[in-house]
């Protein structure tokens, strides 16, 4: 399979930079809390929302409301889908970066 093609397969939902980084993020952890991820990742609260909606659209992301007492709580982590597609994601990744070298 050439590069172009590989490149092709790359899942654009992921591919783009900030969801990259969320779905990287949540990748390492069960779940984690909207403040933390915003403030781990330095976004604000609308740019976060719109990148975690395009990825429970696509089936990638769980988010979760709840409330703690009287304060609303969003948790969020990827689905079983969402681990998947990242992992293929990284393998296709990782096939382009061993043909540069």
């Amino acid at each position: 399979m050439t590069d172009e093609r590989k490149h092709n397969l790359l899942d654009e939902t992921i591919h783009q930079r900030t969801r990259l980084a969320i779905m990287a993020t949540l990748a390492g952890v069960d779940r984690l809390d909207f403040t933390e991820l915003k403030g781990e990742l330095g976004l604000t609260d609308g740019n976060l929302s719109t990148h975690l909606t395009a990825l429970e659209r696509a089936g990638y992301a769980r988010i979760e409301k709840s409330f703690q007492g009287k304060k609303p709580r969003t948790t969020l982590s990827l689905t079983d889908k969402g681990r998947e597609a990242m992992k293929r994601y990284l393998g296709i990744l990782q096939g382009i970066l061993d043909k540069a070298r």
